[in-house]
């Protein structure tokens, strides 16, 4: 019997929260297939692995990219809807997955995600489905693969990329919009975040260098001039908190996030080929797509027709599957 939605877990020695986040997917009001991708544990985990999921794979460690892993666990998948959570992460509800399953009965979504504001800044009260404009206008908001899911023939017909250190997501979004689809996103469908964090400032400053060079590279933004990025680290933050401003400014988890984003937004930075964004541009600007940040002047530019919109490289690592 096809189980109506497998969620892929990506692993590496994570012994220590593997339980937790194999448990709440068993513990789901709809029990979907669990797949676990392990890319080199040694400590435990894919024993754990083995013993809560259904099926587990096994990918070299020097294989891994974050987009490759998704390919490797959705081609092991069975269900209609994949889903995808880290190996430290895990959803606050129990109807995470029939939740999601639920915003899949509108036929042109493609995937869903956590959302609790638009990227205009409102507030998502029930579901929001993302547009074109949206994309084109705030490339740094939207999918995350942070607990996503994805219907099966939208990822057969556009899978991640593999050639990308990050931002495998929002590229992969902006493709899917482009060709006619559409993703929503719900403030049910949250799972756990702090391991952003937990990890230490240094690791999370690895991360945000990795995650906005990547868009910046893909041509999607432009950088800040620095004085735009302090006056945005130093200004009222842009949603409610409980928090002083001051005492919010002066937190080293935003210092650090800003000074990594400052200092990425200004060096040298590969180029990668955006061809999604490239058609989103002509279809919400038209003759004026060439002059939009990255325009022609990034790896985003062009007008190429939608027909012509080259395949991204899709080949998953060789991997060994074993049902658990």
């Amino acid at each position: 019997m096809t189980p109506p939605a497998s969620v892929v877990v990506r692993a590496k020695d994570k012994a220590d929260t593997i339980t937790r986040t194999l448990t709440s997917l068993r513990e789901q009001s709809v029990r979907p297939e669990i797949v676990v991708v392990d890319s080199g544990s040694t400590d435990g985990t894919l024993e754990i692995a083995r013993r809560l999921a259904d099926r587990v794979v096994e990918i070299a460690p020097e294989d891994f990219t974050y987009g490759g892993a998704l390919n490797t666990g959705a081609a092991a998948a069975s269900g209609d809807v994949h889903m995808a959570v880290s190996a430290h992460s895990y959803p606050y509800s129990r109807t995470w997955v029939e939740d999601s399953l639920a915003l899949y009965a509108r036929p042109d979504v493609a995937g869903t995600n956590s959302g609790k504001r638009t990227p205009w800044g409102e507030d998502i009260v029930d579901v929001y489905f993302q547009t074109p404009r949206d994309a084109v206008e705030h490339a740094w908001w939207g999918f995350s693969n942070h607990g996503s899911s994805w219907r099966a023939t939208a990822w057969e017909q556009h899978p991640f990329r593999t050639d990308l250190p990050a931002a495998e997501d929002k590229e992969w979004s902006w493709r899917v919009l482009a060709a006619g689809w559409t993703i929503a996103y719900s403030p049910r469908l949250s799972v756990s975040a702090n391991h952003r964090r937990d990890a230490g400032l240094r690791p999370l400053a690895r991360r945000i260098v990795k995650e906005r060079g990547t868009i910046l590279a893909l041509g999607a933004a432009e950088p800040r001039p620095l004085g735009q990025a302090f006056q945005e680290w130093w200004s009222p933050v842009r949603f409610p908190e409980h928090r002083h401003p001051m005492i919010r400014r002066m937190s080293p988890w935003r210092a650090v996030e800003s000074a990594a984003a400052a200092w990425v937004e200004h060096r040298p930075l590969p180029t990668y080929p955006n061809p999604g964004m490239a058609e989103l541009r002509r279809q919400v600007l038209g003759a004026d797509a060439e002059h939009a940040p990255g325009g022609t002047r990034g790896p985003a530019g062009g007008t190429p027709p939608r027909t012509a919109l080259p395949g991204p490289r899709h080949d998953a690592p060789a991997a060994q599957t074993v049902d658990a």
